[in-house]
């Protein structure tokens, strides 16, 4: 099965601009509310309701919560999620990864975040 087989949402290319907290130490210590996120930004290249992959300058570890911050049809969107991958977008086969490695100067690493909520459903023509 491929992975597009296996996507509930789909997935759109963007070029989203977005600011985000993101979280270092043990997941399961970590309070959202209380502790003090590192800053980052970058560019949404892919983006479905269920989640987004992001080229960034942040190194950012796995498995730890996130808080995105972006703009989507006119609307400011904060939404919680998880990072699941990390890596450096050279080494990523995605052929949105290696396009915009090849053209960008917004970040040379990847995030790939999950949504805890899905967001609204959206369509190409909001991007």
């Amino acid at each position: 099965m491929s992975d597009s087989d296996k996507r509930k949402f789909t997935r759109y290319a963007s070029s989203i601009k977005t600011k985000f907290d993101y979280f270092v130490g043990n997941p399961d210590e970590i309070d959202i509310n209380l502790t003090i996120p590192k800053k980052g930004k970058g560019v949404i290249i892919d983006i479905s309701c269920g989640g987004v992959f992001i080229a960034s300058d942040a190194r950012v570890p796995a498995g730890m919560p996130v808080i995105l911050n972006f703009t989507l049809n006119k609307q400011k969107i904060t939404v919680q999620g998880q990072i699941v991958r990390t890596g450096l977008l050279q080494n990523n086969p995605s052929p949105a990864a290696r396009k915009f490695s090849m053209f960008s100067s917004k970040g040379d690493s990847y995030i790939a975040v999950e949504f805890n909520t899905p967001i609204k459903e959206f369509n190409c023509s909001d991007l």
